[in-house]
């Protein structure tokens, strides 16, 4: 009896020992094998596994640390040009298998054809600030479309933070030198009349034809001044009325856009969908404003921005101001690499009054790619 016992237990380990080799880690076939994998925008890429034993297993992928699926397969579509990191886990009781995909997504690129415009081909934007122009022809929407195609027109961005945005019918690449002309209309010596503007860039990252992707400063001469602010806000009132406009800034400051009797007008933009308040933030410059004898100036600034009548880049030769890519900086400050960019937006960066001659408001006549003869 003793002996049935021991013979039926060694025949029950025998079984469970078989059943137990009989279970193998998975021995998974990657459809696609490499480490380092590159997409597109908006185009679907399929990662999928299958099995080389016939062994059953579980499934587990992580797109930047977050489970995405549990299943065989996972399809990956970038909304935004990146490096996205890309984790499998195949697993059961017998062991794991795991493959890390490095996925690259290159910013979108319009490219340059034979029929390529050098000239600005649509306004994606116009937003004025307050100023004696803004309601009038050089203030109001319908001017800005007039900039497309050429630099011969004229539109009025107003005081501090007014802006317009726009981009070409192709990628603009960042070549050795200057790769942007904008058009405005300083004045030189002696009596200097310069409205400095602000340029910004971007790139179409996440493909869908619309500026709403990150926006990068070209800073210029005056970026790393003690005298020039960062994240400066103002906030304008609407008066409803031919009235002076009040202002508020995140500095404890206030003022007004004076009115003038050349300009009998509300000066706040009518076409602006908030009619109560408008906020614009970017970098201020320092008022640049004087008097030469009786006469009022506005000197310009050495290079890097535009209606600037700089002698660092050489308006009364170019008569336009000059910008590279090179020269972009993120919100922090830090250099960033473009390669190409497909916005450009132009805002007013100073809060001055310049006495008669109303608010300090830069001025655009168009923008060229350099890179197109």
């Amino acid at each position: 009896m003793k002996k049935t016992i021991s013979y039926a237990l060694l025949f029950c380990l025998f079984l469970f020992s078989c059943k137990k080799d009989n279970r193998m880690a998975p021995d998974v076939n990657l459809l696609i094998k490499a480490d380092a994998v590159q997409a597109k925008v908006a185009v679907a890429t399929t990662f999928s596994v299958g099995t080389n034993n016939g062994q059953a297993f579980q499934h587990e992928w992580k797109l930047d640390g977050k489970v995405v699926s549990t299943i065989y397969n996972f399809n990956f579509t970038a909304t935004k040009a990146g490096i996205y990191i890309l984790a499998y886990k195949g697993y059961n009781e017998a062991g794991e298998f795991t493959h890390t995909y490095t996925i690259t997504v290159p910013v979108p690129v319009v490219e340059i054809t034979p029929t390529s415009s050098k000239f600005i081909s649509r306004i994606l934007d116009y937003l004025p600030a307050p100023g004696q122009f803004v309601n009038e022809t050089l203030g109001k929407p319908e001017q800005a479309q007039k900039l497309i195609g050429t630099t011969t027109n004229l539109i009025s961005l107003g005081g501090f933070g007014g802006y317009i945005i726009f981009g070409f019918d192709h990628s603009v690449v960042n070549n050795t030198g200057n790769d942007l002309a904008i058009y405005g209309n300083p004045s030189g010596a002696p009596y200097h009349f310069s409205e400095p503007g602000i340029v910004m860039v971007s790139q179409d990252s996440n493909g869908n034809g619309l500026a709403d992707d990150e926006w990068y400063e070209l800073a210029g001469s005056e970026y790393a001044k003690t005298s020039t602010i960062k994240n400066y806000e103002i906030t304008y009132t609407n008066p409803k009325a031919f009235a002076n406009v009040t202002w508020k800034d995140n500095k404890g400051n206030s003022g007004e856009v004076k009115v003038n009797n050349f300009h009998k007008h509300n000066f706040y933009p009518e076409f602006a969908a908030n009619q109560e308040n408008i906020t614009f933030k970017g970098t201020l410059l320092p008022p640049s404003t004087g008097k030469v004898g009786s006469i009022i100036i506005s000197s310009p600034f050495d290079w890097g921005y535009t209606d600037s009548y700089s002698t660092g880049d050489d308006y009364k030769t170019n008569l336009y101001n000059s910008f590279d890519l090179s020269w972009a900086v993120d919100k922090n400050g830090s250099k960033v690499d473009l390669k190409t960019i497909d916005f450009v937006k132009i805002y007013t960066g100073q809060n001055a009054d310049a006495g008669s001659l109303g608010e300090i408001s830069t001025e655009v006549k168009g923008a060229v790619d350099l890179g197109i003869k």
